[in-house]
């Protein structure tokens, strides 16, 4: 019998008695077969079309292989069936370079066989899109031209991986291929994205201590030393800890204890930094002391801490900042007053201590309304 002939009874037969209630289907010996129960006649059907694709995929016949599944699946007579042809197909796809066709062929079954009971496969064929792209492969337009290859097309096949199945296996795999991918390209925005996707939103990921190096150290290249702004700094200290608290085993454990304590030297350094400024600079002894005291308190134990208690030593023996050549020509640098003295009093004849003039007012006569 015509192969469409047999597709056109299964629809007639699939109209007639409603939509066929298949069970997993899966290929044992090189044959098809439900995994429970024993398959009904038109079940029976169905799994000899998909004996014959399948003999043909293994005989090299592709090109047979891929009409038959697509036949398989364009009869739609259940989710089981037409999900499973699809999957294949997408296979076929994929190995020959038309990796736009097997891309839509997996968001067919998505959109129409969400119920098909081996849906993770498809799944797998997406990320696989992704890994081909990543790995440099060429995709085919039309089925044979070959085009240009496109790493960049892998963080698109990757991100739609996520979202076929946000809680599948292959989520935090795609996002950490991302980020890994990211960083050779030097594209550190997307990187940080996928790495903050992968540490915020999958907690139990075996990839989350690779992650968190990862995000630490793009943390760390992010501070420009100590004169500049330590949130960076700090964030990158709070991961490295993080990786210490969680997975203690892990080989990264060893060089986080050595990052914390120089990621918090440099963030302590930064306010002894200003507390030297504040202190030799500004002729502020107050403000020096603050500084001097945030900077013990992030780093107890580093070396700016011990630099910062000699500091706060020299400010309460001296009360005054050693005086530079500048001070000895201009003058020292104004102290700021402080919050309880007086306040200067107005300067000017007449004016109240808002600084407005003091004359009484006079009424206005009715020839300077005009």
């Amino acid at each position: 019998m015509n192969p469409r002939t047999e597709i056109l009874i299964l629809l007639l037969t699939a109209a007639l008695t409603g939509a066929l209630d298949a069970s997993e289907y899966v290929r044992d010996g090189g044959r098809w077969r439900v995994k429970t129960g024993q398959p009904d006649a038109d079940e029976k059907v169905v799994l000899a079309k998909m004996d014959e694709a399948s003999a043909a995929q293994d005989a090299g016949d592709v090109k047979l292989a891929a009409e038959t599944w697509e036949r398989i699946a364009d009869a739609e007579i259940n989710s089981e069936s037409a999900g499973r042809a699809l999957v294949e197909l997408a296979r076929i796809r994929l190995k020959d370079g038309s990796f736009d066709d097997a891309a839509e062929l997996v968001a067919r079954v998505a959109a129409k066989h969400g119920s098909f009971s081996r849906f993770d496969e498809a799944v797998q064929v997406q990320f696989d899109i992704g890994a081909a792209y990543a790995a440099g492969e060429t995709r085919k337009l039309g089925g044979w031209f070959p085009w240009f290859r496109d790493k960049a097309s892998a963080f698109t096949e990757w991100e739609k991986t996520v979202k076929l199945a946000p809680n599948g296996p292959l989520a935090d795999e795609a996002l950490i291929r991302s980020a890994r991918l990211a960083l050779t390209m030097e594209d550190v925005a997307r990187a940080d994205t996928a790495l903050d996707r992968l540490v915020s939103d999958y907690p139990a990921s075996r990839h989350l201590p690779e992650a968190l190096e990862l995000l630490a150290r793009l943390r760390s290249s992010e501070s420009l030393g100590a004169a500049w702004d330590q949130a960076a700094c700090l964030e990158s200290a709070e991961h490295w800890r993080t990786i210490i608290e969680q997975f203690p085993s892990d080989p990264r454990a060893k060089v986080a204890a050595e990052q914390v304590k120089s990621l918090r030297d440099r963030a302590a350094r930064s306010r002894l930094l200003l507390a030297k400024f504040y202190w030799t600079s500004r002729n502020n002894p107050d403000a020096a002391r603050l500084m001097a005291n945030a900077c013990r308190t992030i780093a107890p134990e580093s070396e700016a801490a011990k630099e910062a208690e000699a500091l706060i030593a020299e400010i309460e023996k001296l009360g005054e900042p050693p005086r530079s050549l500048a001070d000895s020509v201009l003058g020292p640098y104004p102290r700021p007053r402080k919050a309880n003295d007086a306040k200067p009093a107005p300067v000017g004849e007449g004016v109240d201590p808002v600084g407005f003039r003091g004359d009484d007012a006079r009424p206005v006569i009715d020839n300077e309304r005009r």
